[in-house]
């Protein structure tokens, strides 16, 4: 199978083409195509946070974490009666430090519980979920960015399952979901849902 830096490599060439492109033919401004470059990339890595030694796993957890820690960082240096805000500067640094490693791991262990490699990641729903989810994010940047992180966010899943199933030799990575068919219900359902609400909102603009 592809390695991690195949999938990254491929992703990043896929995803700079599709910005210059965008950006000829749509006029996609510097935000959009910026979005619309990460969003690629980042989906190139998406179908292997299924697996348990993968670097995009790994990845994905220390951004939650990141993540969770800056929301946290923010409310608790903010002005506020509810636990009598602001904190002392060593006290939002230990709710920064534990928030990021608590997230972390939880992000981790659900991952590691409720997926299997080359299950519902590797499915023909991510690739769309992923680019309504991206769609979302970007609401607030127009309806260029949203097609623009829409189109690359799907392109570059796509381009990690097609890799896989060329390498395998076996279309087996583009099956519709999985053999669970409550869960394959669910993840399209979700996919439909998160999609509807990005695309409601491009066409507000």
């Amino acid at each position: 199978m592809p390695n991690f830096e195949c999938h990254v490599a491929v992703a990043s060439v896929i995803s700079a083409v599709g910005v210059a492109a965008g950006a000829i033919m749509f006029d996609w401004d510097p935000t959009a195509s910026s979005l619309a470059f990460v969003a690629g990339l980042s989906g190139g890595m998406v179908p292997d946070l299924d697996c348990d030694t993968a670097k995009p796993r790994r990845l994905a957890g220390v951004f939650v974490g990141l993540g969770c820690a800056a929301m946290v960082v923010g409310y608790v240096s903010g002005q506020g009666q509810f636990l009598r805000r602001p904190w002392p500067a060593e006290h939002v640094v230990l709710a920064a430090l534990g928030s990021f490693f608590l997230f972390n791991s939880v992000f981790l262990e659900i991952l590691k519980n409720r997926t299997k490699h080359r299950g519902l990641f590797h499915s023909l729903a991510t690739p769309f979920l992923y680019g309504g989810l991206w769609a979302c994010l970007a609401a607030g940047q127009g309806g260029r960015a949203i097609m623009a992180v829409w189109f690359l966010a799907v392109i570059g899943v796509f381009s990690h399952l097609i890799l896989d199933a060329a390498k395998g030799f076996t279309f087996n990575p583009l099956k519709i979901a999985s053999a669970d068919l409550a869960a394959s219900t669910r993840l399209w359902i979700l996919t439909a849902l998160v999609n509807f609400l990005a695309f409601i909102r491009l066409f507000a603009f």
